[in-house]
């Protein structure tokens, strides 16, 4: 479920604050803005529910499963102008660091254009 705070620089002090507590009715919560610096007056954040039913939100490595995961991947680069990426794109868990570092270097391959070029632009862009 996510949430929006207006007039709030950040909910928490860190991106992700784990609550492993049977007080709680959810696992973590999690602040996205922290993690690329971003700068807002407002802010969103996720809080994070674990269930013991329906579908997993991780990948289960399992024989049966790869081979889903190679038959939906050949789907996914038969499609034109639609790029996917995170864990459902590499069937494999990330922690949000290597997710984010996912999406940075899939947009390096996919811009063409390399990385020291995109910070020279934007820095003449200020």
């Amino acid at each position: 479920n996510a949430s929006f705070k207006k007039n709030v620089d950040y909910f928490q002090p860190v991106s992700v604050v784990n609550h492993p507590s049977p007080e709680n009715n959810f696992t973590r919560i999690v602040e996205y803005k922290h993690l690329l610096n971003q700068s807002s007056p407002h802010t969103i954040y996720f809080i994070e529910r674990s269930k013991d039913g329906g579908e997993p939100y991780y990948p289960v490595p399992n024989d049966e499963n790869k081979e889903l995961y190679q038959k939906y991947q050949k789907m996914a680069q038969a499609e034109n102008n639609v790029t996917f990426v995170g864990r459902l794109a590499n069937y494999k868990y990330f922690n949000m660091d290597q997710a984010i570092l996912n999406a940075l270097e899939l947009f390096d391959q996919v811009s063409g254009v390399p990385e020291e070029q995109q910070w020279t632009d934007l820095l003449a862009k200020e």
